[in-house]
């Protein structure tokens, strides 16, 4: 086992992910973000239904990370962007398996690039995570941030789930304490109306700012959340196994192994996406398949459960013909991929046949690679007890028989 601690970037990498809402008549009526700042992250139509409107057949699961963005956060944002697939993996094993939906709220301060920016709750992790990557620490530098604004809007502006059944939980982190802007954005108000949405604010302070524990203290309090004290760079490690190479390797396979027939536009943006995937450190590698696995295989057969797909969630009214070959039949001449174009209707079955069994092929093995993951980490790593990524997971077990979960 090789434990590799995270560099520490310089001050430009920045991630903002949070608004803040009015505490009075303006405050929780969406509104369209102001010039410069984040927007919701575009979801896959079926995912923008509340969870509350559909089956609750699965225990459901709501998490918010609030991130202070600014400069001297750097060492925590390049170990998030490398964690947040282990973080969601590890929410993802409890059982019965739960629904995991996940949003970000990055904020800074006034006069920064940005005040915050938000993307609002999804299953698709992917997609975060590519707005997650984005972000860089940056800004700052007079010790308050505008922390009010952040979870105003992670409060406030986000799509949580209404039903009472959902477990609902805002991970705020930062190194300063709120700074009072005199506008609608006051960090008590909206500690208290997370309390009242049934929305649990666990607080992590990075560094030794006393101001910034008096505050964070608060909040958890106020909302039956936790308060954990890390030091400045979140203290997380990468953990190597043997499986990750290869686990590595089959990810940026099933990655490729995609056919995007829709809009060209919608083809471009999913095949970046697909790219993107591919080219992850193999750690976030192999923990993204096991999110996918656990949660896309959850309440199927085992046999039905291997097969599940790894690709990427598709967005923009694309379609992955390699991972949904039937859905062939039904696209546009014009909508085609290009690598289909060209051919007549059997060479066109015949290519996404070929590929379709490809990736099922590469889905099994990445199963198995997996599972043997699982039992080497089990059996040879200790979790690090002061990290961000540990803290997550406090967190949640802490809340879960409440909602039918264990761990």
């Amino acid at each position: 086992m090789t434990l590799k601690p995270f560099s520490r970037p310089v001050l430009g990498a920045a991630l903002a992910l949070f608004t803040f809402a009015s505490p009075l008549a303006l405050a929780e009526a969406p509104q369209k973000p102001a010039q410069g700042q984040g927007a919701p992250a575009q979801q896959p139509q079926a995912q923008q239904q509340p969870p509350s409107q559909q089956k609750q057949a699965r225990p459901r699961i709501d998490v918010v990370f609030v991130l202070d963005t600014t400069g001297s956060m750097g060492g925590l944002i390049e170990g998030a962007k490398q964690k947040i697939f282990s973080i969601a993996s590890r929410i993802a094993q409890g059982k019965p398996t739960p629904q995991v939906r996940v949003g970000l709220v990055a904020y800074r301060d006034v006069g920064d690039e940005y005040v915050t920016r938000r993307y609002d709750l999804t299953e698709d992790l992917d997609g975060i995570f590519t707005h997650l990557r984005k972000l860089q620490a940056d800004g700052g530098g007079d010790t308050p941030e505008h922390v009010g604004r952040g979870l105003g809007e992670a409060v406030s502006k986000l799509s949580w789930d209404q039903s009472r059944e959902t477990m609902k939980l805002i991970f705020l982190v930062g190194d300063a304490p709120p700074a009072d802007r005199h506008d609608d954005w006051n960090f008590n108000h909206w500690a208290k109306r997370a309390a009242e949405k049934h929305i649990v604010v666990n607080t992590v302070r990075c560094g030794a700012d006393t101001e910034t524990e008096r505050s964070w203290k608060l909040a958890a309090k106020l909302t039956d959340g936790r308060y954990e004290s890390l030091e400045q760079s979140g203290g997380m490690v990468a953990v190597a196994t043997p499986y990750d190479a290869e686990l590595a390797k089959v990810n940026a396979e099933l990655a490729r192994k995609t056919l995007y027939a829709g809009k060209k536009e919608a083809q471009l943006a999913n095949q970046a996406r697909a790219e993107q995937m591919a080219e992850l450190a193999p750690e976030a590698a192999a923990e993204r398949i096991q999110f996918l696995k656990t949660t896309r295989g959850a309440g199927r057969a085992p046999a039905a459960a291997a097969a599940v797909s790894s690709a990427p969630v598709a967005v923009g009214g694309a379609v992955d013909l390699a991972s949904q070959p039937e859905a062939l039949a039904s696209v546009k001449d014009d909508e085609l991929p290009q690598e289909l174009k060209g051919l007549d209707a059997k060479g066109r079955e015949a290519k996404v046949k070929q590929l379709a069994e490809e990736k099922k092929s590469l889905e099994e093995k990445a199963t198995k690679l997996a599972a043997e993951r699982d039992a080497w980490r089990a059996k040879n790593v200790a979790e690090k007890e002061d990290s961000f990524d540990a803290n997550v997971m406090k967190g949640v077990k802490e809340k879960a028989a409440k909602y039918g979960l264990s761990y």
